[in-house]
C-alpha cells in the first residue's frame, strides 16, 4: 500500500460525509440502533451506495447472526485474558482484555461492507482485507481509535449516535480506500503483463 490510511484521516472524511447537506446519513442515523445489526446494516447500504453513486442495494438477511458471532469471539478473547489475569493471580493482566478483544475483532472489522458486497465466504473475505491493511496489527492502529470516537464521542458532546455512525461510516470508507487500491494494483499488474 502506497499511503497509509489513518484513522484521524477516516473519521474527518466520514464526519464531512455525514454532516454534508446532500447527504441523508445523519437523517438516517436516527433509525439506525433500532433493530440492532440490521438496522446498522441498512444504514451502511445507504452509505455505500452514497459513496458510489448508486441506488441502494438490498440487505443481507443475515447481519443479526453476523454481528453476533463478531463481537462474541470479541468479547470471548478479552474474557480469556481477564480469566488468566485472575487464575494466575496477575490481575493487571486483565488491562490486555481490551487489545485481546481488537485483535480478534480487526480480522472481522470489513466484515459487514463484505456482506454488503455479497460475499459468500464473508469471515475469510474479512480477514483477507485485514491483511491487504497490513495485518493485525495495522489495523488495530485504525480501530482502536475509531473505536474510542464511537465509545467515548458522546461523552465529549458529539452525540452518541453521531460519534457511533462517524465510526461505522470510518469502516465503509477505510474498505472503500482499500478496494481501489486493490483495483489499482490489479490493474497495473494486468498492464505490466
Amino acid at each position: 500500500m502506497s499511503e497509509a490510511i489513518r484513522a484521524v484521516d477516516l473519521l474527518r472524511e466520514a464526519a464531512q460525509m455525514y454532516d454534508s447537506e446532500q447527504s441523508r446519513l445523519s437523517v438516517a442515523a436516527r433509525d439506525a440502533w433500532r433493530t440492532g445489526f440490521v438496522s446498522g446494516g441498512e444504514w451502511m447500504v445507504l452509505a455505500l451506495s452514497e459513496m458510489r453513486g448508486v441506488p441502494p442495494a438490498l440487505t443481507p438477511p443475515n447481519l443479526q447472526a453476523l454481528g453476533i458471532i463478531k463481537y462474541s469471539l470479541a468479547c470471548a478473547a478479552a474474557l480469556l485474558v481477564i480469566g488468566i489475569a485472575l487464575w494466575t493471580g496477575i490481575e493487571p493482566l486483565a488491562l490486555l482484555c481490551i487489545p485481546a478483544f481488537y485483535a480478534v475483532e480487526v480480522q472481522m472489522v470489513f466484515l459487514f461492507p463484505i456482506v454488503l458486497d455479497g460475499y459468500t465466504h464473508p469471515f475469510r473475505e474479512s480477514r483477507k482485507w485485514t491483511v491487504v491493511q497490513g495485518g493485525t496489527l495495522s489495523a488495530m492502529k485504525v480501530v482502536m481509535p475509531l473505536a474510542a470516537v464511537m465509545i467515548f464521542g458522546g461523552f465529549l458532546g458529539q452525540g452518541f449516535i453521531r460519534s457511533w455512525c462517524l465510526g461505522c461510516l470510518a469502516v465503509v470508507l477505510w474498505y472503500e480506500k482499500l478496494r481501489q487500491k486493490v483495483s489499482e494494483s490489479s490493474n497495473a499488474d494486468a498492464i505490466v503483463q
